[in-house]
């Protein structure tokens, strides 16, 4: 299998809200028989972050772009890259949390998570051209 690519997100379309979830560690919890648990972590990055955007009265062909980038993103097992005119507009400058997302690229940071679509983007049909899109994402750590 090819090496994943960097596919970017739509420029231009900026989300009317966005939610973002950092993940937790992998880890699993053991209980004996008289109560004591005990937890084994199985890493010491964060994985399963999620990202979920809407884009409220957007034009029917700025939602076609949305699905066009899905599928590219998928067909290969690509994966989005956001920056600061592909799905972060609004956020100021250049923003801790806009970093958080983007998973700063320094070489004494931890890997940088993937985005990918959870689930197939859901578009909602409005009238005279307009619709609603929203978006699902996970953060995967390649290994």
């Amino acid at each position: 299998m090819a090496e994943p690519k960097s596919i970017n997100f739509p420029s231009d379309i900026p989300p009317t809200t966005r939610v973002y979830t950092p993940g937790s560690y992998p880890e699993k919890g053991f209980q004996s028989i008289n109560g004591a648990t005990v937890r084994i972590r199985y890493g010491r990055q964060v994985v399963d972050a999620k990202l979920t955007m809407t884009f409220e009265n957007i034009t029917g062909e700025d939602g076609l772009r949305i699905i066009d980038n899905y599928y590219k993103v998928n067909k290969d097992w690509n994966f989005v890259d956001f920056y600061s005119k592909r799905g972060l507009q609004g956020m100021e400058g250049n923003s801790d949390l806009k970093q958080e997302i983007r998973q700063r690229e320094t070489g004494t940071s931890a890997p940088k998570l993937r985005w990918r679509y959870a689930k197939p983007p859901a578009m909602t049909s409005k009238n005279h051209d307009r619709c609603s899109v929203s978006c699902e994402f996970r953060g995967f750590l390649d290994g």
